[in-house]
């Protein structure tokens, strides 16, 4: 078996995990099917991310003998492996996958009882006024505790440079970003970018399948993203969302999707996401391919 396949195989077991937390799903979790959606688990990873204990670090910052910094997000993964019903009982592990110069990764495993039903990473930089800067010892000690026993660490997704470049997308919608999507660091939240990135799938879905009012059928939605932030994306702004079908694959009835958000002619961020074809027809599909480069 793969390394790769063997980790993610470990990271489907709850004892895999240092840390698990209990969940109590939200109304506002569920997406149009009925089921936790997505965007609804980028979100409990962010609130389990933000409630891991760091004591030394946390002592280091209160004492005052470190300066400014800000955490940043550099990439984020979300996987929905099963469908999720809203009145389950749900855990989250945590743990760090990868401890690097200026930044670290942290993995997560949404359990319902013991069955693995979501996975996902994300990269975070440790930044100051002058950029990246190299993670405290404070910090890496608390990050030291929660590393996970898996034979091989992820590497953050970067697409291709032409993925940058606007006219890669045959297909875009216009965005304004809303004073709710910013959080504490004055940029665009991480969820809410991720659901600026549904919106612009479900507007090409709308476009093939002319289905009007509504929306497209909740079970083509994105079971997965994998999300590349490029630069911060800020209030106020209009933004493009550009989309392009990337690839299909016939035997598991599902669609890759390329996207990117621009300000102007500059990319600002990257992801591609995976979802079910259903009934979107694959010769019109095609016609959404991104331009050859």
């Amino acid at each position: 078996m793969p390394p790769t396949a063997l980790a993610h195989r470990v990271l489907t077991h709850p004892g895999a995990y240092p840390v698990l937390r209990e969940v109590a799903p939200r109304y506002s979790d569920l997406g149009p099917d009925g089921t936790i959606s997505t965007t609804g688990i980028a979100r409990w990873f962010e609130d389990v991310r933000v409630a891991v204990e760091l004591p030394a670090f946390r002592r280091l910052i209160e004492d005052g003998e470190f300066g400014p910094f800000r955490v940043l997000l550099a990439a984020q993964h979300v996987d929905r492996l099963a469908s999720m019903r809203w009145d389950g009982t749900y855990r989250i592990g945590v743990g760090v996958r990868r401890v690097g110069g200026s930044s670290f990764t942290y993995g997560y495993g949404v359990f319902c009882e013991d069955r693995c039903v979501a996975l996902g990473d994300t990269v975070t930089v440790f930044a100051t006024d002058a950029g990246p800067a190299h993670l405290p010892d404070a910090l890496r000690t608390d990050l030291a505790g929660l590393v996970l026993d898996e034979p091989d660490a992820p590497q953050a997704h970067r697409p291709g440079p032409e993925r940058r470049d606007r006219a890669t997308y045959p297909f875009a919608i216009s965005l304004r970003a809303r004073i709710g999507d910013i959080d504490t660091n004055r940029h665009v939240n991480n969820v809410a970018l991720i659901s600026w990135y549904a919106d612009g799938i479900a507007a090409l879905q709308d476009e093939v399948l002319t289905s009007g009012w509504g929306g497209p059928p909740p079970g083509i939605a994105p079971t997965a993203f994998r999300v590349a932030y490029v630069a911060e994306v800020g209030y106020p702004a209009e933004y493009e969302i550009g989309v392009a079908v990337l690839g299909q694959d016939a035997g598991a009835g599902t669609v890759h999707y390329g996207l990117g958000v621009f300000l102007g002619d500059r990319c600002v961020g990257l992801a591609d996401a995976t979802g079910p074809r259903g009934d979107l027809p694959a010769e019109v599909l095609d016609a959404w391919r991104r331009t050859p480069l």
